[in-house]
C-alpha cells in the first residue's frame, strides 16, 4: 500500500462510476490528462488492466470490477470516518501551510481568517511561482498568472481577475518613445520577471488566442510593487495589472501604452490537492479565502 496514492484509487473509482474519463475529471475537478496517468500508474503497480478504453466508452475489466467492489465500501467508510473526526471541535486547532506572492489582498483575508480562528496557526510562505511554492509541501497555494496554466495534480480555481497594461513613465517614453506594436515594444527596456509567469508575463490577447512574446530584458524582478518603482524611474516598460497602480495614472508617473494587442489579463488562483484528501481545517481556509474573493469583486 505504501506504492500506491489514494489519489489512484479516487480517481480509478471515479472512472468506474462514471464510465469515462473526462467526466471523471469534472467530478474531481482535475484535468482528464491527470485522472488518465493516475489509473496508468495504478495499472502499472498491480499489474493489471483495469480498464479497456475505446474512443466511444470506458469498461472495466475483470480485474477492474474486482477492485472496485473490494474497495468501494472500505474507501467509503473511511472518507466518512474522517468527515466525522473533521468536524469534531477538536479539528478547530491546528496548522496550516499557505505560500503566496505577497498581495495585500490576500493579507487581508489570511489577517481576517486569523482572527476568526485564533486556535489555528498559519505559516505563510512568500512565493511568486508554483514551482518553487511546492518544494515546502504547503497545504494551499496562491498564485498569479497570465495566460493559461500547465497541467497539474492540484485543483486550481480563479480568486479575481485583474485588467493589465503596459506601463511607462514619462520619462521612459521621453527617451524612447511610445511603441505601437508588441513587435516594436519587443525592443524596447522592459522590466520582466524570472519565476513568477514562469519567467515571461508578456502575454498577449489576440485575434488567434494567447501569445507570448519573448522580450529580453536587463531587469528582472519577481514583484509587481518593486517593478512598478523602477517603471516610476524611468528604467524600462512593465505589464502591470491597473488595480497596483491607480495613483500612478492619476498623478501621472505611469502612463498607459496603446497597443495593437492587449495584455492578458492578471488572474489570482489557489491551488489545493483534491478535497478528499484534505483536513478540514485546509477545506475551512480555502472556502474562506474564496468567499472573500467572491465578495470583494
Amino acid at each position: 500500500m505504501e506504492r500506491i496514492d489514494n489519489a489512484w484509487l479516487n480517481s480509478f473509482i471515479c472512472v468506474f462510476e462514471q464510465s469515462s474519463f473526462v467526466k471523471a475529471s469534472e467530478r474531481l475537478l482535475i484535468p482528464s490528462s491527470t485522472v488518465s496517468r493516475h489509473v496508468q500508474q495504478l495499472e502499472a503497480e498491480l499489474g493489471n488492466k483495469l480498464f479497456y478504453r475505446t474512443t466511444r466508452k470506458v469498461t472495466p475489466t475483470s480485474a477492474g470490477e474486482m477492485l472496485y467492489h473490494e474497495i468501494r465500501e472500505p474507501l467509503r467508510q473511511l472518507s466518512q470516518t474522517l468527515q466525522n473526526v473533521s468536524i469534531s471541535t477538536e479539528s478547530m486547532k491546528g496548522s496550516i501551510r499557505v505560500s503566496s506572492p505577497d498581495i495585500p489582498f490576500i493579507g487581508d483575508v489570511l489577517a481576517d481568517f486569523a482572527l476568526s480562528y485564533p486556535n489555528v496557526s498559519l505559516f505563510c510562505e512568500h512565493s511568486t511561482s508554483i514551482e518553487s511554492a511546492l518544494n515546502s509541501d504547503p497545504d494551499i497555494v496562491i498564485s498569479f498568472e497570465r495566460g493559461s496554466l500547465d497541467d497539474r495534480d492540484w485543483v486550481s480555481r480563479p480568486l479575481c481577475q485583474w485588467e493589465s497594461s503596459v506601463l511607462a513613465s514619462p520619462s521612459c517614453l521621453a527617451e524612447y518613445g511610445s511603441p505601437t506594436t508588441v513587435e516594436e515594444l519587443s525592443a524596447m527596456p522592459c522590466i520582466s520577471s524570472y519565476k513568477s509567469f514562469a519567467g515571461n508575463p508578456w502575454i498577449f490577447s489576440g485575434p488567434e488566442g494567447l501569445k507570448s512574446v519573448a522580450i529580453k530584458s536587463d531587469i528582472n524582478v519577481d514583484g509587481g510593487f518593486i517593478a512598478k518603482a523602477i517603471a516610476v524611474k524611468g528604467l524600462g516598460f512593465v505589464a502591470l495589472p491597473r488595480e497596483f497602480c491607480r495613483d500612478e495614472l492619476d498623478l501621472g508617473s505611469l502612463v498607459e501604452q496603446r497597443l495593437d494587442l492587449e495584455l492578458a489579463p492578471l488572474t489570482i488562483y489557489i491551488h489545493y490537492r483534491s478535497m478528499s484528501y484534505h483536513t478540514h481545517l485546509t477545506k475551512l481556509l480555502v472556502s474562506f479565502i474564496r468567499e472573500r474573493a467572491n465578495s470583494s469583486t
